[in-house]
């Protein structure tokens, strides 16, 4: 049985700018709700930058309780953190980052990009983790696009950076078990996508236009479903690029607090109080 639309939201509008730097934030919902365990998702450009740009206006900054994965549709991100991981990572690659009990860290471009300029396009999605794993050791996983499994069937491409899709595993397996993949449908490509009922699902159209369930979804569109079926049927009438995941909720109490994801607000200010005792490490340029 297909899973029921309970909205789509179109065209969600940008909601940070910096200079010709910008992006969207389908999630959370415009009503202020998330898709538990997905907490954010914010969508950088499509953007081309010109030469001499200030590069991304991000600095080094904490997080803990959750994890943040990083897709590189465009351009390239180097991730530099307090815990000794650093890598760049370019075009179609994924940077999966578990902040857990906390680390400090920054993303940003190679002064050669602020220089010349150029195409800029990333995803940021954070996913809550359950009190059981808030506090375990950080750790980071830096995927380029050849480490990542893509399954190719007529005008599908499904690039699986965690979990698993139809059987084929992904890069890697995710600790609180998200399945999550970047899908290239082109023009008149269809396929479905089958989902046990009780795991929640984030559904996001960066591009393109398609049919989801029988209803139209477009650019810079969020598919929120009803755990009411299992199964999901897309059918492309533009070339479209989707962000699908799917986990268990946690059904856990969330205290949020700027790069802090807890379960209490005395959880976040043991965060703010660690953060500064130099208990996440220590961030050198």
């Amino acid at each position: 049985m297909q899973r029921s639309i309970n909205k789509i939201n179109m065209n969600h509008p940008i909601s940070g700018s910096l200079s010709s730097y910008h992006f969207y934030s389908p999630l959370p919902l415009p009503d202020g709700n998330t898709i538990d365990p997905f907490l954010l998702l914010h969508h950088h450009g499509p953007m081309t930058l010109p030469p001499y740009n200030a590069g991304m206006p991000f600095g080094p900054h904490p997080h803990r309780g959750f994890e943040t994965v990083t897709w590189i549709v465009k351009g390239h991100v180097v991730h530099k953190d307090s815990h000794g991981f650093h890598s760049r990572i370019d075009e179609g690659g994924v940077q999966w980052m578990t902040a857990a009990r906390g680390l400090i860290h920054n993303e940003y471009v190679e002064d050669s990009f602020k220089e010349k300029g150029g195409d800029l396009e990333l995803l940021q999605l954070w996913i809550n983790l359950p009190a059981k794993q808030k506090m375990i050791p950080p750790k980071y996983t830096g995927l380029q696009k050849e480490d990542i499994p893509l399954v190719e069937n007529d005008k599908v491409k499904v690039a699986i950076a965690g979990g698993q899709w139809n059987g084929h595993k992904g890069a890697l397996q995710s600790i609180t078990d998200i399945n999550a993949i970047l899908m290239d449908i082109s023009a008149g490509g269809s396929t479905t996508i089958n989902v046990a009922k009780e795991r929640n699902i984030l559904f996001y159209v960066l591009h393109g236009e398609l049919s989801v369930n029988g209803r139209t979804a477009g650019d810079r569109s969020m598919v929120v479903f009803n755990n009411d079926g299992d199964e999901i049927a897309i059918t492309a009438s533009k070339d479209a690029l989707i962000l699908y995941c799917d986990g268990l909720p946690l059904n856990e109490p969330v205290a949020w607090h700027g790069p802090y994801v807890m379960n209490t607000q005395t959880e976040i200010m043991e965060a703010m109080r660690d953060e500064r005792m130099g208990k996440f490490g220590f961030y050198i340029d």
